[in-house]
């Protein structure tokens, strides 16, 4: 898939900005601080319905301004699609594709991108809600309905946590409300740790090719996932674990007022040498390791797709990188059909990589 423009009114920093794609790499090249990051960050919230930076839609828009608007225009073949969003800040967004209300679950299949940014140092070294995160764009990315079941299971969530806030201080265990809230977490909950437990399997022989490339090393990289249910659970027992621990621990739920069952518990360890790389890993190795998992989000993303190879966008990341993993990590991209570049300094670009340069200054990005 090949983005043809953007158009950016009133987000972030930008008041007003049109860019055309004209060729692949597309380079954005300018000092920090200047709105290199703010373009990438529109572009991703077109592809995943949200922003890889924040939680809260309000700061993307810019200060006076009463919205947001994103206009892209992409293409895979013949097929082309103009999208549409408006962001509030406040209120319901809107979405069209080719004119049509469209929803923000529909949008990971219809505009397939994948990230690379300094943030995802966080995936090897953060918190597992990082990760988290990336299983859930990865499924999303992989079915609609999957992508409904997530939004749900985040909806149903939040509604047994309020109940078990109000319930603290009964002093009977209520059978009612709270078992149906239960039963409907119970079949989102199954439905997305089966479907993670598959992308997986898929991410973990891949990242290990590609970290040994990447790396240039020996080292034995893979992924595993620890689930808040006994890690042999079968998947067709996966329901009845959790059922069970619901049962047992429902007074200790109530106590707390929080769900402590589910996929919102779990987490993806990514391995390194048969140890927890987000605590024995080099600042190398776990640049390595994260570059080679989105790597990896790459094959699989390509795979599903029904629009072609992925966009990848590259935020800034050949400055972490030292010179032989920029050349490795070119050499790995070199293939992609859209690829798009931010840097601070074009030196740092592998010579693999040259493309259209274009400088951002000030919320303008010249032609």
């Amino acid at each position: 898939m090949r983005i043809i423009s953007a158009e950016l009114i009133g987000w972030r920093n930008y008041e007003h900005q049109s860019l055309e794609f004209e060729s692949s790499p597309t380079i954005l090249v300018g000092p920090n601080g200047q709105g290199k990051t703010n373009f990438i960050e529109a572009l991703v919230y077109s592809a995943l319905g949200h922003s890889h930076r924040t939680a809260s839609d309000a700061i993307l828009v810019k200060s006076g301004a009463p919205e947001a608007i994103i206009r892209m225009t992409v293409q895979h073949d013949t097929r082309r699609l103009a999208v549409d969003l408006r962001v509030t800040g406040s209120g319901a967004n809107t979405i069209r594709v080719n004119g049509a209300v469209t929803k923000r679950r529909e949008l990971a299949r219809l505009l397939p991108l994948v990230l690379f940014a300094p943030e995802d140092m966080e995936l090897v070294r953060g918190e597992p809600e990082h990760r988290r995160m990336f299983l859930n764009d990865l499924v999303a990315e992989s079915s609609p309905a999957l992508a409904g079941d997530i939004a749900d299971y985040d909806r149903v969530l939040r509604q047994r946590n309020t109940l078990l806030k109000s319930l603290r201080a009964t002093s009977s265990i209520p059978t009612g409300t709270l078992s149906t809230w239960t039963e409907s977490l119970i079949g989102l909950a199954t439905r997305i740790m089966v479907a993670r437990r598959h992308i997986v399997d898929e991410l973990s022989p891949r990242l290990s090719a590609h970290y040994g490339a990447i790396a240039s090393s020996s080292d034995f990289a893979n992924v595993t996932m620890s689930e808040s249910i006994p890690n042999d659970t079968a998947e067709p027992d996966i329901a009845k674990a959790l059922r069970t621990l619901f049962h047992v621990k429902q007074r200790d739920e109530i106590d707390r007022g929080s769900t402590l069952f589910g996929p919102h518990r779990d987490d993806m360890l990514i391995v390194l040498n048969d140890l927890p790389a987000r605590t024995h890993s080099s600042q190398g190795e776990a640049w390595s390791c994260a570059l080679s998992l989105r790597l990896a989000q790459v094959d699989i993303v390509r795979r599903d797709s029904i629009a072609g190879d992925p966009v990848v966008v590259l935020d800034d990341v050949f400055s972490e990188l030292d010179a032989g993993r920029r050349v490795r990590l070119g050499e790995h991209l070199a293939g992609i059909e859209h690829l798009i570049i931010t840097a601070a300094d074009v030196a740092t670009i592998p010579a693999s990589l040259v493309g259209r340069q274009h400088t951002v200054v000030g919320g303008r990005i010249d032609d």
